[in-house]
């Protein structure tokens, strides 16, 4: 019994010994803990060096400094601009859902004051003041959150590299 245990272990190390890591591209600024990472099957808008306008394909798989996507095969340094806004980052959550969920919260509470004031409480629409600066403030502070997130990185500055891991 302890036999056959043994050669199902030796068995299974037999079938799955080639079997590795799923490479991925990492974008990032050099000594910063920020990352960007595209996975095969992520989409990568991009801008190609001697372009002017942005591509949007999909990630198939990589190959040692190369992306072969759906509609190109590109080499990493023939990439000047990344639009990252779409990229797995790893940036703290709760970040980008306070930035979708203030200016929500703002209209909302404006929309639930003028509502009891007006339909519970039988007063004319008038807005109060207080109210109205505190959904301000919640609408421009998720929207401010939002404008100061990075969007694009630009790969012809020294300061960001781009480099496939796991090949």
């Amino acid at each position: 019994m302890k036999i056959n245990k043994l050669f199902f272990i030796l068995g299974l190390l037999f079938c799955f010994q080639s079997i590795s890591a799923q490479s991925y591209m990492v974008v990032r600024k050099k000594g910063s803990a920020r990352r960007y990472e595209y996975r095969p099957g992520n989409y990568l808008v991009y801008l190609q060096k001697g372009n002017t306008q942005f591509f949007r394909d999909r990630i198939t798989e990589f190959a040692d400094s190369t992306i072969v996507l759906e509609n190109n095969i590109l080499r990493l340094n023939q990439i000047q601009t990344i639009n990252v806004s779409e990229a797995f980052s790893n940036r703290a959550p709760i970040w980008r859902g306070v930035e979708d969920v203030l200016p929500i919260a703002g209209i909302g509470y404006l929309a639930l004051d003028i509502f009891n004031d007006s339909v519970i409480d039988g007063n004319p629409i008038s807005l109060d003041e207080g109210v109205t600066t505190t959904s301000g403030a919640l609408v421009l502070t998720g929207f401010a959150l939002k404008w100061m997130r990075r969007k694009k990185v630009d790969l012809t500055n020294p300061k960001f590299e781009v480099y496939i891991v796991g090949f």
